[in-house]
């Protein structure tokens, strides 16, 4: 009966295409769609494929979804980079996690809202949670109303600039990270020394092995969000047999 009543909403979504278009809302779903009925998941396909290109609104979708499944699905598709020599296991970092999500295109989540008076994210977003300001309210999501929305809103304003500083202070930490580990598997890839600030050629070796990385890095991203279009296509395509 949930298939069903999913399929009854995707459906009278998609026959809101032109609207969608026409007010530059995108449909963004996040998820392994393989799981519904071949009907949904082609619905679900098209509507993507259709909005793909719209850039005022975005409506992320989160169905077939859980952080654990998504981050697993991550470090899968840089495992497989790896073994097929797309990627060196030194460019696998918390940005290059970060690129494999679902999400990846998505701006951060800076407010999470849970219903129903649970005191957890029950395996939503977990990732992308790390700075938001989390709202846990008592009521139902049904019930959940404009002043409720009113509420968290004002409760974020309270906490945005002490999360913003959070925001802007670990991006020099997490940069100064990762060109220390560029530092070092630059020196055991290239250096025979056992310090590589003994080592003359340090800087330039660092640069140009950054600069690999960072071309190794882009051109296995970009594949991979074509292999991501290609598998909507396909899904697009799918049989409604059985629907």
């Amino acid at each position: 009966k949930i298939h069903e009543k999913l399929g009854e909403a995707v459906v009278s979504t998609q026959s809101t295409g032109d609207k969608l278009n026409e007010k530059g809302i995108r449909i963004k779903v996040s998820g392994n769609i393989s799981l519904f009925p071949a009907h949904i998941t082609k619905t679900l396909a098209q509507l993507e494929l259709q909005t793909m290109s719209n850039s005022e609104f975005c409506l992320n979708l989160c169905l077939a979804y859980t952080s654990r499944d998504e981050m697993t699905n991550s470090v899968r598709c840089l495992t497989k980079g790896v073994l097929e020599g797309k990627l060196k296991v030194d460019d696998i970092n918390e940005t290059m996690l970060d690129r494999c999500l679902y999400t990846e295109d998505l701006p951060p989540v800076d407010m999470l809202v849970r219903t129903s008076g649970e005191v957890r994210l029950s395996d939503y977003m977990m990732w992308q949670a790390n700075f938001a300001a989390l709202q846990f309210v008592r009521v139902l999501w049904p019930d959940f109303g404009f002043w409720h929305f009113v509420g968290a809103l004002l409760d974020y304003q309270r906490q945005e600039p002490k999360l913003r500083e959070y925001r802007s202070n670990y991006k020099p930490f997490l940069d100064k990270m990762s060109q220390a580990e560029l530092k070092m598997s630059a020196h055991l890839e290239h250096c025979s020394l056992t310090s590589h600030e003994a080592c003359t050629m340090n800087s330039e070796i660092t640069a140009a092995y950054t600069r690999a990385h960072c071309l190794r890095s882009e051109k296995f991203i970009s594949g991979l969000k074509s292999e991501r279009h290609a598998y909507l296509e396909s899904c697009a395509e799918l049989s409604s047999a059985g629907a």
